[in-house]
């Protein structure tokens, strides 16, 4: 059984931690103030520009990020409008000193701004990348951010970073359409925090260019929870391109595998980050209005942050973990 009772340690410090989640869930985007223009920020009500508690009353937390960038400067890719690269890489720098983020699962990234990013964030960081895979009948050619012979020849894909080094980065074999977008799921190992971080961007309904009726996503979730439910202590967070299987109306509940996503306390599987007691639902994450991204883990849950940005068509996620 992977999801696990706060520990008893914990209730000496549970009104902090209510207060926290409250003003998190309450303000919405005023965690992220800062990755916000100054007069949107003003509009929706910025709020504090530390995090809503003590550092003493959490003195050993994992808080880790995952953030679907759409750094694309490919048309086809639907991110413009959504700010420059410098724009992207000032949010999760923000959310690394207010939030005291110290892992970050990050999709759609090119890779020449995660280099860029960093060397922002000093050489105290380390970072895995996987790039995106185009399949022509099964002939797969790396995904270039820009149009081919007009932009940016650096890849795209998917990363993982975190505050100190990581240990054994590894892909893992997913089913991918033969034709069409192929997106890695990879990890890594916090070996700060002994926990094995995977990142994914599961294939979207229709990826399949010859057969866009086929479905790869109950595959790539099988597939995912084979593979960590194999480690002790993970974190898994993404883009899952699917709504959660509560999701009134949600014709595709049927994808998600028994036992991958937690029903509550008590019962198998991973608690999600924006999950409240049994019901498997929560915030939106796109503009579309629906919740497609999460972060699972293994670990007790401190708080979950879901915050708006306009420098994607994705909010952010945080979430806070006991550390184990």
């Amino acid at each position: 059984m992977r999801f696990r009772h706060t520990r008893a340690a914990q209730a000496a410090r549970a009104a902090v931690t209510t207060a926290a989640v409250l003003t998190l869930a309450s303000v919405g985007v005023s965690a992220f103030a800062g990755d916000l223009p100054s007069e949107a920020a003003g509009e929706q009500g910025a709020g504090p520009e530390t995090m809503p508690y003590a550092v003493e009353d959490f003195p050993r937390t994992l808080q880790v990020m995952s953030w679907n960038m759409c750094g694309s400067q490919r048309a086809s890719w639907g991110c413009d409008g959504t700010g420059t690269h410098e724009d992207k890489i000032g949010v999760v720098t923000r959310n690394v000193t207010v939030n005291r983020v110290e892992a970050a699962l990050l999709q759609e990234v090119c890779e020449d701004d995660l280099t860029l990013l960093m060397s922002r964030l000093g050489t105290h960081w380390s970072s895995a990348f996987q790039p995106y895979q185009w399949s022509q009948e099964g002939r797969t050619t790396p995904s270039r951010c820009g149009e081919d012979g007009t932009g940016r020849a650096d890849r795209i894909g998917t990363a993982i970073l975190a505050k100190g080094p990581l240990g054994d980065p590894k892909p893992y074999p997913t089913t991918q359409p033969t034709t069409g977008l192929n997106t890695p799921f990879h990890c890594a190992t916090t070996l700060t925090w002994n926990v094995r971080l995977c990142t994914v961007h599961a294939a979207r309904l229709g990826a399949e260019q010859a057969h866009p009726t086929w479905d790869y996503r109950d595959d790539q979730f099988a597939q995912i929870k084979n593979v960590v439910d194999t480690f002790p202590h993970t974190v898994i967070g993404g883009d899952f391109n699917a709504q959660s299987p509560d999701t009134p109306g949600n014709t595709a509940a049927w994808i998600w595998p028994a036992d991958l996503y937690s029903t509550g306390p008590g019962t198998p599987g991973y608690l999600e980050c924006d999950q409240t007691g049994t019901t498997r639902t929560g915030r939106p994450t796109h503009r579309s209005g629906v919740k497609i991204d999460y972060i699972f883990g293994s670990e007790p849950r401190n708080w979950c942050s879901v915050a708006p940005t306009p420098y994607s068509d994705h909010h952010v996620l945080v979430e806070s973990f006991d550390g184990p």
